[in-house]
């Protein structure tokens, strides 16, 4: 399995929803099909064990992070699985592990405030300690929320500095819990280049609670400007060049429900998340982009559901392993048969593809590469025969095309030997139903030519949303059978 990810999830102030996100998020995550680990560091005011104590038979008795830490105090070499409990939620296939802040009884006050931050590190080797668990999470999980402690205390820096590697900054429309969060973040980013442990560069990922925007409609896009002028630079390390962070908040933003506001509950697993007015929506719209680890923003803020359905398949296809990185020469090889009167489709196509280009998932190839002198038919048909997926651009001139009809008939031939996926791509309207290949999956759905959609880019992200899944399951499948 691939390393997984450690989500912080912090918030200056209290009363933001913190927890409730996080709780959402990891049972989304969860039933998704990620292999996802919760952690309550709110040692001080802890909380999270009440969304989940309907599904464990008891959380109070269980030990949690205090005694864990205070096992290594000890001398005990504890091994953490011993502190977990297990949260299982109805039709999920497997359980969230959870790890309290500690046992919840009389003691627990007088125990916890016996932690020093200091000397544990400095005389116990907390930082040592912890960076090994860390490790270890990493290669079991999938991901491991955090929940942090709230303010600038020695608790916060742990898991805003040593832990994480994204961060999801949640804060309201109020300049204290702003500025104090954005205060937050840059001394995490200061202080983590000073670690003694290597790290990438944190990203962050800044999401607006309680935020109303129905009845004080102009109050909210002023507040939102305001959010995206000083958070700017935060989504700028992550989000693609032509997405703003207007687009982002829009889309992360998590509404005030009054409804939800009564006790510590679950709306995802309660009610769902289809409802756009409820906040299960955009619990469900946080956790993809936890589940993307906050990558493909321009699918996001194009089509939310296609983003969402995008974040599960990734858990369906790989039983909660994420596509392995690809070294150079090893991506999936597309061969992309076309006529000449659709070149212009072809290079809408190939923008949209190069993402997954660009992460080294696919290497691409059309007749528009051959070098002058190269022998035209012998190098096409090279290229056909070691292709794994073979794209056909389906257009009247493209059925008419005599080269296309028979390259079609080999790579018929290809995929009925098991040798290569054939995915037809509906540009033009035409009558392709007799065509060698029209037994295979066409895209965009519905049968729907590309130049039909009201936007091109919307088609375009139905077509390689499609050829991306199929991508992945060639990759996963390569690399089980090696």
């Amino acid at each position: 399995m691939s390393e997984g990810s450690i989500v912080t999830f912090y918030s200056y102030k209290g009363g933001v929803g913190r927890t409730l996100a996080l709780a959402n998020v990891g049972a989304l995550l969860c039933r998704w099909g990620f292999k996802v680990l919760c952690v309550d560091w709110d040692l001080e005011a802890p909380g999270l064990h009440l969304y989940f104590e309907r599904w464990v038979n008891s959380t109070n008795s269980q030990p949690g992070l205090t005694e864990l830490i205070q096992a290594h105090v000890d001398g005990a070499k504890p091994n953490w699985r011993d502190f977990l409990t297990e949260v299982r939620f109805p039709e999920t296939d497997h359980p969230l592990q959870f790890m309290t802040a500690g046992r919840q009884d009389q003691s627990y006050v007088q125990r916890m405030q016996a932690l020093d931050w200091n000397r544990l590190y400095e005389e116990h080797q907390l930082g040592n300690f912890l960076e090994a668990v860390r490790e270890e999470w990493k290669k079991e999980f999938d991901f491991v929320l955090v929940d942090s402690r709230t303010g600038i205390t020695d608790i916060g820096g742990i898991c805003t500095v040593q832990l994480p590697d994204l961060l999801v900054l949640l804060f309201t429309a109020n300049l204290q819990s702003l500025r104090g969060s954005l205060d937050v973040v840059r001394r995490a980013k200061q202080v983590r280049n000073s670690l003694p442990f290597t790290r990438a560069k944190l990203l962050v990922l800044p999401v607006a609670t309680r935020f109303e925007v129905r009845v004080e409609y102009e109050l909210a896009q002023q507040w939102l400007k305001k959010f995206a002028t000083e958070l700017g630079s935060l989504y700028a390390e992550w989000a693609l060049k032509d997405v703003t962070a207007e687009d982002l908040l829009n889309h992360t933003r998590i509404p005030y429900i009054p409804y939800w506001s009564f006790g510590e509950r679950l709306p995802v697993i309660e009610k769902g998340a289809d409802d756009p007015e409820d906040i299960g929506f955009s619990l469900e719209t946080l956790a993809a982009l936890v589940a993307q680890k906050f990558s493909y923003s321009d699918v996001l803020v194009r089509n939310r559901d296609s983003f969402v359905s995008a974040a599960r398949k990734r858990a369906e296809l790989n039983g909660a392993v994420e596509i392995p990185k690809m070294k150079p020469g090893q991506g999936v090889r597309l061969f992309i048969s076309y006529a000449y009167k659709d070149q212009s489709l072809l290079d809408e196509l190939l923008v949209h593809l190069a993402p997954m280009k660009r992460e080294g998932l696919i290497e691409v190839w059309s007749d528009s590469q051959i070098s002058a002198g190269e022998a035209w038919a012998d190098t096409l048909s090279a290229r056909l025969e070691e292709a794994d997926i073979i794209l056909a651009l389906i257009s009247p001139d493209f059925l008419a095309s005599h080269y296309a009809g028979i390259e079609m008939m080999r790579a018929q031939q290809r995929f009925e030997s098991g040798e290569a996926r054939v995915i037809p791509i509906l540009v033009r309207p035409a009558l392709w139903q007799n065509f060698p290949i029209a037994g295979s999956q066409a895209t965009p759905r519905g049968n729907k030519a590309v130049v039909l959609w009201h936007s091109r880019d919307e088609a375009w992200l139905e077509v390689t949303a499609h050829i991306r899944t199929i991508v992945e399951e060639i990759i996963i499948a390569s690399r089980r059978s090696s």
